[in-house]
């Protein structure tokens, strides 16, 4: 990183650099899908999907079970079926630790220790390391480069450290990988308002819409980009349809956070 990673915000951050971390990038099926095709059994394979499933949907559970595995010589794909767990229960600075001792002694291929890394980086990231996390995910894009979901994860890190350019320019490898990501582009035209370059953000939330009308996160961000504009009114729709389309969630909440600020900020003018 250029300079040390400091959470800062503008007003109006999108909860798509907040929220939603645990499950991106490579997902824990797909460890276990490529540790089955290099060279463990079917019955091996099953066991391992059973207890990341168990681990994810109930990590209490999760963790006493794969605990047992791990003492009944599980190996690898207990300890990561542990470190899974402890994600799922909120120990994330443990489970990244996990997480990177287990990459660092892996005996798997390349795609799979960057699997692991991405995940690690993401629970560094739950942490509030970001340092840790942008470090993982470096070290996982050293490993897979053509993988765009690793560097959208290393993007998401730069733009909480207040690193938009680099952010940037991350998503456009991404997007060089796969045009016209959604995820990608949602995270580039925040980094652009966060940069106060506003039609360029302006572009790449309506090529979302263009693809997903209702894409709730981009609602939210064309929100903020016409609240800047000072078009409260399109701004207060955008933000009342996510809420309608998406209500108890985290981005409904920022869309209600937004309203009232702007309805308290307008009625003092």
């Amino acid at each position: 990183m250029a300079r040390r990673p400091t959470r800062t915000f503008l007003k109006y951050a999108s909860p798509l650099l907040l929220v939603g971390m645990i499950g991106i990038g490579f997902a824990p099926d797909s460890l276990a899908q490529t540790q089955s095709n290099g060279g463990m059994t079917t019955e091996e394979a099953q066991q391992y999907k059973d207890c990341l499933k168990l681990a994810q949907l109930q990590p209490e559970d999760g963790f006493e079970s794969a605990i047992a595995w791990r003492d009944m010589g599980g190996g690898e794909p207990a300890r990561h079926c542990v470190a899974v767990s402890l994600m799922g229960l909120g120990k994330y600075e443990e489970a990244a630790t996990r997480l990177d001792a287990l990459a660092k002694d892996s005996t798997a291929d390349r795609g799979v220790v960057a699997g692991m890394l991405a995940q690690a980086g993401q629970a560094w990231m739950m942490a509030n390391n970001l340092q840790f996390a942008w470090r993982d995910q470096s070290r996982a894009l050293e490993l897979v480069k053509n993988d765009p979901q690793l560097w959208i994860d290393r993007a998401m890190t730069l733009g909480m450290a207040g690193e938009y350019w680099e952010s940037i320019d991350d998503l456009n490898k991404a997007l060089d990988l796969v045009p016209n990501q959604i995820d990608a582009l949602i995270y580039r035209a925040t980094a652009w308002r966060l940069l106060e370059s506003y039609d360029l953000a302006m572009t790449d939330i309506e090529n979302v819409l263009s693809q997903d009308p209702n894409n709730t996160q981009a609602l939210f961000e064309r929100g903020n980009l016409y609240r800047i504009m000072g078009k409260n009114d399109q701004a207060r729709r955008d933000w009342l349809t996510v809420i309608e389309n998406s209500n108890g969630t985290p981005v409904a909440d920022a869309a209600k956070a937004n309203i009232e600020k702007m309805d308290v900020r307008t009625g003092s003018e």
